[in-house]
C-alpha cells in the first residue's frame, strides 16, 4: 500500500470519525433538551429560566461572532454563575428527575392475593366516599415507585392495616393526625400527620392547603395523591403536577386505573 493510500484511509476514517462525533453530541444534546422539557415542563418557574438561559446563549452566541470581547466575558461570568444557581434552585426538581429515572416498580404489593387486593380496594373506597359525603378533608398519598421514607419522617410513623373507619378517624377533625397527610406505602398506613411543601405555581383561588399540598408532593414524584375537600366534599386526584376531579362513582375505577399493584394476578371483581 504507497503511501497516497494510507493518507487517503487516515483521511476517511477521520471523516468518519468526525461524522460520527457530530451525531453522537445532535444525540447528546436532543436526549437532554428531550429530559428537561418532559420532566420540568409543568413548572413555571422553571420554564421562565429555560427561556432566559436560551436568551443567555443566543447572547454568547453574538458577542462571539462580533467580537464583543467585554461583553463576551460577562455574559461567561453569568453562565458560570448560572449554572451553579441553577443547580442550588432547582435541587429538588433534579433529585426528583433522577429519581425517576433509576425507580423501578414496587413488586411487594403484587404478591398480595385477588382476595387481598379486592378487600384493599373496598376498604379505600368506603374510606374515601364517605368521608366526601361528610365533608371531611383528608389527603392520602400512595407511594408507587420513588419512597416517601422523607415525607413520613414530618410526621407521626407506624404500620396498620388499611381500613375505612380508621381512615374517617385519622381525618376525623378532634384527632391529632387529621390535620396534614396520611401515606399508604404498600398494603399499609405506614405515616400520618405528614407535611409537603406546597406548589409553587398559580391555582384557583377555591383550592386550599390540601390542594396545595398534594400538587406539591406530585410535582416532586410519582406518587398519587387523593384530596377529599372540606368545603365541597369533591374528590380529587393528583400526579404529576396535575389535579382532576373524580366522580365517587367512578372511585374505584379511578383508583385501580393509577394504582399498577391492582389487576398483576388475572382479573379482578367489581
Amino acid at each position: 500500500m504507497n503511501v497516497l493510500s494510507i493518507l487517503s484511509l487516515d483521511m476517511k476514517l477521520d471523516t468518519i470519525l468526525q461524522i460520527l462525533r457530530v451525531g453522537v453530541d445532535l444525540i447528546g444534546v436532543f436526549f437532554l433538551i428531550y429530559f428537561l422539557i418532559t420532566n420540568f415542563k409543568k413548572s413555571q418557574r422553571t420554564l421562565q429560566v429555560f427561556k432566559g438561559v436560551i436568551l443567555i446563549l443566543i447572547a454568547k452566541a453574538i458577542t462571539s461572532f462580533f467580537g464583543l470581547a467585554t461583553l463576551n466575558s460577562l455574559v461567561d461570568a453569568i453562565l458560570s454563575w448560572g449554572v451553579l444557581a441553577i443547580i442550588i434552585i432547582f435541587q429538588p426538581e433534579i433529585r426528583s428527575a433522577l429519581e425517576k429515572m433509576g425507580a423501578t416498580k414496587n413488586e411487594y404489593t403484587h404478591h398480595l392475593s385477588s382476595d387481598e387486593r379486592d378487600r384493599i380496594m373496598n376498604e379505600l373506597v368506603t374510606g374515601i366516599s364517605r368521608m366526601s359525603r361528610e365533608h371531611t378533608g383528608a389527603l392520602i398519598t400512595f407511594e408507587r415507585t420513588q419512597d416517601l421514607t422523607e415525607y413520613m419522617k414530618t410526621g407521626v410513623i407506624f404500620e396498620a392495616d388499611i381500613k375505612a373507619e380508621l381512615l374517617a378517624t385519622i381525618f376525623y377533625e378532634g384527632t391529632p393526625l387529621h390535620d396534614g397527610a396520611t401515606i399508604i406505602k404498600n398494603d399499609k398506613i405506614a405515616a400520618s400527620a405528614c407535611f409537603y411543601p406546597p406548589t409553587r405555581k398559580e391555582v384557583p383561588q377555591s383550592y386550599g392547603a390540601r390542594h396545595r399540598a398534594a400538587i406539591g408532593i406530585s410535582e416532586l414524584n410519582d406518587s398519587l395523591t387523593v384530596v377529599v375537600s372540606e368545603e365541597t366534599g369533591r374528590i380529587s386526584f393528583c400526579t404529576d403536577g396535575d389535579i382532576r376531579e373524580v366522580n365517587p362513582k367512578e372511585l374505584r375505577a379511578q383508583l385501580i386505573s393509577e394504582l399498577d399493584w391492582y389487576g398483576k394476578e388475572g382479573e379482578h371483581h367489581e
